[in-house]
């Protein structure tokens, strides 16, 4: 099978490392696999699994304005660039593998009257994070998803819950959307978690320091909720004395530091960027932190499992409740609530959890189901039967 994936780039995230463990585990089954990006810059373009191909747009007369534009900008005007590509090149199925590819990956499928097989994999709660965005500009990508999203002859859903309300939202056939988990858990991942995470906080194994420390992760943004994390620190730490790390970059750095300034917690929050191996940093802290307003499937939570770190996690609409099964692999709190977030976050701490039952629920996100899944459901749309 001859499979092109589409993304914007190889910018750094858990999503794109997920994806390209993906498309690794669909080349070693012996497909042919072409990723393509509309930059191939970016800090993950080593990560590259072997098998697969990288092939970057060839925008035309286009490119000379494109170093004026934004991400979304460029990526906008990469329909007709991508449109060529679907007319030419040699491939049997088309994956739109991120949300923020969906409706170029869409518009260009339109535009170039390509009837063969396309596949959509949906990684977020379209309700959640278009439909109920207060900005305009998500509202109107609402719309055009809605628009276009029926025209994929298969949606491929990252959790239940993003398919309950896929189905509902956009009136999609529920036959036409398939359940495949994130591929999460691998044998490198385990590798990667034995690695030193060379913080001077984390030297020590979980459990054997005296101040406990907490990680989070993830794109600095507002919808991440690291703010309701630093907050819920600070009461907590009037009963316990705590330290945070919040791993990743983005636009939020910047309030987020301001906001750590004005709760006098310099010395007790650190920020170090992007680290190479967050997954070394999982294996060394007390419990994990996570607390977005919606998620598909939140990867990061996975990892913290499959390393034995237990889990606090907001109750936000998407996957977060499945992965903790209700509650039962880690502690659920509700979206922005810091006083209910610092309580669990004590009882966390206190609470003796039985790391192997941490890990093997990690287990069930492995690449190996993942890749099985999904070359289950491109052969459904080639053949109309199940791999």
């Amino acid at each position: 099978m001859k499979i092109s994936a589409f993304i914007y780039g190889l910018t750094w995230g858990g999503a794109t490392r997920r994806l390209l463990s993906l498309l690794g585990g669909f080349a070693e089954r012996g497909n042919k696999v072409e990723l393509v990006v509309v930059d191939a810059s970016g800090p993950l373009w080593e990560e590259i699994p072997e098998g697969v191909r990288l092939y970057q747009l060839n925008q035309g007369p286009l490119g000379l304005i494109f170093p004026l534009l934004s991400r979304r900008g460029k990526m906008s005007l990469s329909k007709f660039a991508l449109s060529r590509y679907m007319k030419t090149a040699d491939f049997d199925l088309f994956l739109s593998a991120a949300n923020h590819a969906h409706i170029t990956a869409l518009s260009a499928k339109v535009l170039s009257g390509s009837k063969r097989p396309f596949v959509l994999r949906l990684s977020s709660h379209v309700t959640a994070s278009l439909k109920k965005s207060r900005k305009l500009s998500k509202r109107i990508r609402f719309l055009q998803a809605k628009r276009l999203y029926p025209k994929a002859d298969m949606i491929i859903a990252v959790s239940r819950a993003v398919k309950e309300d896929l189905a509902q939202a956009f009136s999609v056939d529920e036959a036409r959307i398939k359940v495949v988990y994130n591929p999460v858990y691998s044998e490198r991942l385990i590798e990667l978690s034995k690695q030193p995470p060379g913080h001077p906080w984390l030297l020590s194994e979980r459990g054997k320091r005296q101040v406990p420390v907490l990680l989070a992760a993830g794109r600095l943004r507002r919808q991440k909720g690291f703010s309701t994390i630093i907050k819920a620190v600070k009461i907590a730490s009037s009963q316990k004395t705590l330290r945070l790390i919040i791993l990743g970059e983005g636009k939020a750095r910047r309030w987020l530091k301001r906001l750590i300034k004005e709760m006098g917690m310099e010395t007790q929050v650190d920020m170090p960027g992007f680290v190479q191996n967050p997954i070394s940093f999982m294996a060394r802290a007390d419990l994990f932190c996570h607390a977005s307003t919606f998620e598909g499937l939140p990867g990061v939570v996975i990892e913290a499992l499959a390393t034995g770190c237990p889990v606090v996690c907001t109750d936000s609409p998407g996957g977060a409740r499945e992965i903790l099964e209700g509650g039962k692999c880690g502690l659920l709190v509700p979206v922005g609530d810091a006083n209910s977030f610092s309580k669990a976050v004590l009882e966390a701490l206190d609470r003796r959890w039985q790391r192997d039952e941490l890990i093997s629920r990690a287990r069930d996100f492995s690449l190996e189901n993942a890749v099985k899944g999904y070359l289950s459901a491109f052969d459904q749309v080639l053949h109309g039967k199940d791999a």
